[in-house]
């Protein structure tokens, strides 16, 4: 890892936050340009070292990163512009108040493994549009992603001081959080990292932000379509190959569809086409990454040995092998007890637990008490059930009878133990920009403000009307008694 930058690297640097808004803009839009020209290629690599279908890594990496640059152009030079206002309490009327949105100075990036290219792109540049620096420290197992971001930030512009990237492990991460001018820090990943990274932040004192994914609940009502909602689960639980952070991993079915419900999922994931992942037409690679197997073997026993039902698309198995776990797969009759119905660990695996329940409340209830926190779903022909049940369940993004998308105008963040902030959209601007208010009085000079010392009864007791007539009950006498009070509070401040 480079310790120092060079000459021109901080000179470059040090001219980026002086650049308007709009010019920043013009060198985000050069890499969106340069993404869309090589996006065979990204796409690709993306499979290649991801397992994930080539067809979703064009759709959830480069089309999402291209939007969302997109949007960014637009909408940030309107954004981060000076917000003047006035105040019209007496008083205060002469003054120009004015906010501004600076730059925090270089923010730190540690990027996922399941989305390599994406998410720390879209973070990085939003960074960089608020005038910082941003140094990324890519997931290792992705190296050669990584080498397709290292070009296109050196075809953009964008190097030398602007966006670097260093390379390694854990290691590494904490060296990057040490560095004495990184002032904040991002981080996609686990639970468990992000609560070192937080840990180390704070013996540091910088601010981090976490997204810490964990998967998202679902909630089926009675009345909803199941043969969408079927569809709808089961491509957000097996997509990503089971990796994305708001991926469905708990499903809570009202007993009275379950069975119904049940039968149309498995007969979506039994349809799923899996095979090589940089076959166009395949939905999910078909063998699990070896660093995820031994986990899922763990999950699938207990369920096992507690009496829970495990199909794949060859139908009930009653094994762990890693022929029989090669694959989707379904969890049914889970009990609380269970590993997998509350998982305290992320679950990078295309297994999706599904659980009865009595009642709509028994669900919320459920899914509340689920550890994740980023994303949830409700499934229901009824609009209005369906929105009130959302607004009582406790994550970041709620979907109804749909799951796991985003726009770029969604602020991306959770609850629980899904993380802390939001990323994107202008919810996210206060994140990565240092707030400062400027208030001026124009007119100094004269008599000094009415609220400066001295103080008298006569000033207490024209405070008193004030409120009353402003913030109170309007009555008469309380108009009359704040004129008596102004008047005998001018009369005594006239005396200094």
């Amino acid at each position: 890892m480079n310790e120092r930058f060079s000459a021109q690297e901080k000179s470059n640097a040090k001219g980026w936050p002086t650049l308007s808004v709009k010019e920043r803009a013009k060198a985000i839009a050069k890499l969106r340009q340069n993404i869309a020209r090589r996006q065979v290629e990204i796409a690709e690599t993306i499979a290649g070292e991801t397992g994930k279908p080539v067809t979703e890594a064009l759709n959830q990496e480069v089309t999402a990163a291209l939007g969302m640059l997109r949007y960014f152009e637009k909408e940030y030079p309107r954004w981060l512009r000076e917000r003047k206002f006035r105040y019209w309490r007496p008083g205060f009327w002469t003054k120009s108040n004015v906010i501004l949105f600076e730059p925090l100075g270089k923010i730190a990036i540690i990027g996922p493994s399941n989305f390599p290219f994406s998410l720390p792109l879209m973070a990085a540049c939003s960074s960089l549009l608020c005038g910082n620096t941003a140094v990324l420290k890519p997931s290792e197992y992705c190296p050669r992603t990584t080498d397709i971001m290292s070009s296109l930030i050196q075809e953009s512009g964008l190097a030398d001081g602007l966006f670097e990237i260093v390379r390694g492990g854990p290691e590494v991460s904490r060296d990057v959080i040490a560095q004495p001018e990184v002032r904040k820090v991002i981080f996609f990943g686990s639970f468990e990292s992000g609560s070192e990274v937080a840990e180390i932040c704070g013996r540091h004192f910088k601010p981090c932000l976490l997204e810490l994914g964990g998967g998202s609940a679902a909630i089926v009502c009675e009345e909803a379509d199941l043969s969408w909602t079927a569809k709808g689960i089961a491509w957000s639980a097996f997509s990503a190959a089971g990796r994305s952070c708001v991926g469905t991993k708990q499903v809570f079915v009202h007993s009275s569809i379950n069975k119904m419900f049940v039968s149309l999922l498995l007969e979506e994931m039994k349809a799923l086409r899996l095979g090589e992942a940089l076959d166009p037409a395949v939905e999910m690679a078909s063998s699990t990454p070896s660093k995820s197997l031994a986990k899922l073997k763990e999950i699938v026993l207990d369920a096992l040995n507690k009496g829970a039902q495990v199909w794949t698309q060859r139908g009930r198995v009653n094994d762990v092998s890693s022929t029989a776990l090669g694959g989707p797969i379904v969890l049914l009759n889970l009990a609380p007890e269970m590993r997998a119905a509350w998982p305290g660990e992320e679950i990078e695996t295309p297994v999706l637990c599904i659980r009865e329940v009595a009642s709509v409340d028994q669900a919320i209830d459920e899914a509340n008490a689920y550890l994740s926190g980023l994303g949830a779903s409700v499934w229901s022909n009824n609009l209005r059930k369906a929105r009130a049940i959302a607004r009582k369940i406790k994550a970041g993004l709620i979907w109804i009878n749909d799951s796991s998308v985003g726009l770029p105008q969604f602020p991306w963040g959770g609850m629980n133990r899904s993380g802390w902030g939001r990323l994107f959209s202008e919810v996210g601007l206060t994140e990565l920009a240092s707030v400062k208010v400027i208030s001026a009085e124009k007119r100094p000079g004269g008599r000094r403000k009415f609220w400066w010392f001295p103080y008298s009864r006569e000033k207490h007791s024209a405070f008193l009307a004030l409120n009353e007539l402003l913030y109170g009950q309007r009555r008469a006498k309380k108009i009359f008694s704040l004129i008596a009070s102004l008047i005998r509070n001018f009369l005594q401040t006239r005396r200094y």
